[in-house]
């Protein structure tokens, strides 16, 4: 149960950042550069959506760092693991940089953001996913 929790709040804690990257790039400094789809109403719809898709995300990278959890002792180590794989997956997801007529400048503030997210998710769910045998934190 403590482990659904720690997901939990995990998933609430991404989501959250997620709003106010939403709220900062309603700024004028940063706004300039986003993309003109970027303005549309319905992006707040689908960041709605996005929750359950986080919630999968962090049960799988959960699900993977248990698996791993010989390796993963300290909590630095398993911030660190949720850290890199999540701003994996946020460099994955700005891939099409070279092929739309986004900015790279925009590009390189949602990748900086969501490496930020995943850093203080992986805070979050390194408190609640510990390893149980002895000589681990």
């Amino acid at each position: 149960m403590r482990i659904f929790f720690g997901i939990f709040l995990a998933t609430i804690t991404n989501f959250f950042l997620g709003i106010v990257g939403l709220y900062l790039a309603s700024y004028p400094f940063f706004s300039q550069f986003a993309p003109e789809y970027f303005q549309d109403d319905s992006a707040g719809i689908n960041y709605i959506y996005s929750f359950l898709m986080k919630f999968l995300v962090i049960l799988i990278l959960t699900w993977i760092m248990h698996k791993v959890m010989a390796m993963l002792d300290s909590p630095k180590k398993r911030v660190l693991f949720i850290f890199l794989l999540g701003s994996t997956f946020s460099v994955y997801y700005q891939i099409n940089i070279f092929f739309v007529d986004n900015s790279i400048i925009w590009s390189l503030y949602t990748i900086l953001g969501e490496s930020f997210n995943w850093l203080l998710t992986g805070y979050v769910l390194s408190k609640f996913v510990r390893p149980k045998h002895l000589g681990a934190n």
